[in-house]
């Protein structure tokens, strides 16, 4: 079965469901335990958030990391063995200020919150100009990127 991952929301599942996100700056932070076969996908919107008990922890990469392991544990993940996968954040809107990259910006972010939890990111398909669809695969943690039409595995 195929869950979508709403916009600033999360989830989280075992083998063999897929899970699938369509970003453009948002970034999908993507953990997996390979061998309990469980996966979680949040979709943040913005690096993060000074309200940690904000209803929505997956729009922010500060609260959607913990949000993530949370609730990865409750369905038997193992945070020592946890790997990440980035995918998304594209400037989608012409500037000359980096200021206003928010894309690079929740990139970062995302890098930074996983390394503060010990999680090594051991794929990516970020940046860019254009939106991309992302499907994570609880099977065996595969992750296709499609982005501009054409299909990456990361």
């Amino acid at each position: 079965m195929v869950i979508k991952v709403k916009m600033g929301g999360f989830e989280v599942s075992k083998s063999p469901e897929v899970l699938e996100t369509l970003l453009g700056s948002c970034v999908a932070i993507m953990l997996y335990d390979m061998g309990k076969r469980v996966g979680g996908m949040a979709h943040i919107m913005l690096p993060e958030t000074r309200d940690m008990n904000t209803r929505m922890p997956g729009k922010y990469a500060n609260t959607a990391v913990p949000a993530l392991i949370t609730s990865m544990v409750v369905l038997g993940a193992r945070p020592n063995k946890l790997r990440a996968k980035l995918a998304g954040g594209a400037a989608m809107f012409k500037s000359k200020s980096k200021a206003i990259d928010v894309g690079a910006k929740n990139v970062e972010a995302a890098r930074q919150n996983l390394k503060k939890h010990g999680i090594r990111v051991i794929g990516e398909d970020v940046g860019g100009t254009s939106g991309r669809t992302v499907k994570f695969f609880l099977k065996d943690g595969k992750v296709i990127s499609i982005h501009k039409g054409r299909e990456k595995i990361i």
